[in-house]
């Protein structure tokens, strides 16, 4: 009976032990898991790194350098010098599905969004080109859509209209989720500030207003400009830039602060279109075949580029777009060209590194996150009016392919 006892004892504390260390077992793979992820991250950047460092330009702790270019890219502080490595692949495409002239377009890592002067709001891939859906009169019968924007996760996009409504869609099925009225004019540009959800639309009626697209509610409405806004752009930090018609200003808006800074450059034309390289360099288009260069340090542009395009005095810069974080950014004219432009080390010269030929007006340009496409929308007429028209134009899109390599040829 003894022998019995201290066996049973002996045994329940070899049970006692076996689940001691199979609780540690596990304890130690949850650790052991995490451990290993975190290995296989930092051998990812330092892999990534390595590669980049075949040019000579990193000589210093790779995984230290992606860190802190993953920090300056999210203050929108990164600059990357890409104009010796990027080009433009021959292999275009051109999407055909507006009767009248292009005015907006968008894009998200998936689809391209465009819109026309006849009122109708087009979903297309954007591997293959195809129309996805069609929104036929999608502001009412009428209605022009003059704007168009998408928000970083593709998930919302805004358009404004002739009909004084911002109108948020679901990109799925493009269905209205809300319809915004607060401006007394047409609405002529939109943005979404990256990675959140807060839009900012500008109109004829020479103001700003602010939307929380999460809570779907009006937030505030920012007043300076003299004339109707024409182009607008934003970017990381909660700033939004405009330019207006014959107000002939540049203004950069702190929204927190609720101030703005005034800049002043073109003072015999009508500013056109705005786009951020970074959060403290921007271009400006306009109608006297202009581009200029701004800084956030300086009130005068710091290069100025005349003419930016074709020879003709009543050419007109039509868009632009930027290549984000980098010194590089697109041009569109009136006559149908659309330039690759490259800012020199200080931005104080601007080079024209590709011309790419196409018929009519480009009237809008967007380029996708990670710089390997840049669309473009071209009609035969202007999008705000109807100044011009070239009959030999086709209404389209025009999807080009960009790649960077060691050894470009533009």
């Amino acid at each position: 009976k003894q022998w019995y006892q201290r066996r049973v004892a002996i045994t329940a504390g070899d049970n006692e032990d076996e689940a001691g260390s199979e609780t540690e077992s596990i304890e130690e793979t949850v650790h052991n898991k995490r451990l290993r992820l975190a290995k296989q991250y930092l051998s990812k950047l330092e892999t990534e790194e390595i590669v980049a460092e075949r040019d000579g330009e990193i000589n210093r702790d790779p995984i230290a350098h992606r860190l802190q270019q993953d920090l300056l890219e999210e203050k929108g502080k990164l600059e990357r010098r890409i104009s010796k490595r990027i080009c433009v692949l021959d292999t275009r495409m051109v999407l055909r599905g507006h009767s009248l002239s292009p005015t907006a377009v968008a894009v998200s890592p998936t689809h391209i969004y465009s819109t026309g002067k006849r009122g109708e709001l087009v979903k297309w891939d954007l591997g293959t080109g195809k129309r996805v859906k069609e929104v036929k009169h999608a502001h009412g019968k009428g209605g022009c859509i003059l704007a168009l924007a998408v928000t970083s996760d593709g998930a919302l996009l805004a358009s404004g209209g002739t009909d004084k409504k911002v109108i948020v869609w679901d990109t799925t099925e493009l269905t209205p989720l809300k319809v915004f009225r607060k401006h007394r004019d047409h609405v002529t540009a939109v943005a979404f500030r990256r990675d959140t959800q807060l839009l900012i639309s500008g109109g004829r009626d020479r103001t700003l207003n602010l939307w929380n697209c999460e809570d779907m509610c009006y937030v505030e409405s920012l007043y300076g400009h003299q004339d109707g806004i024409t182009g607008m752009d934003s970017f990381v930090r909660e700033r939004v830039l405009t330019v207006a018609g014959h107000d002939k200003t540049l203004r950069l808006w702190k929204i927190p602060e609720e101030s703005q800074l005034v800049f002043n450059g073109h003072k015999t034309s009508i500013m056109e279109c705005v786009t951020m390289l970074n959060e403290e360099v921007f271009v400006t288009g306009a109608q006297d075949n202009c581009l200029c260069v701004w800084h956030i340090n300086k009130k005068r542009p710091i290069a100025t580029q005349r003419p930016a395009h074709g020879t003709r005095p009543d050419c007109w810069v039509t868009a632009v777009a930027a290549l984000r974080n980098t010194e590089c950014f697109w041009s569109g004219s009136s006559e149908g060209g659309a330039r690759l432009w490259a800012c020199g080390e200080d931005y104080r010269t601007v080079t024209c590194i590709r011309e790419v030929e196409v018929t009519g007006t480009i009237n809008a340009i967007t380029v996708t996150r990670d710089l390997s496409r840049v669309v473009l929308a071209v009609g035969q007429e202007h999008r705000l009016g109807r100044w011009w028209q070239d009959k030999t134009a086709r209404n389209s899109l025009v999807v080009l392919s960009l790649q960077e390599s060691e050894n470009a040829e533009r």
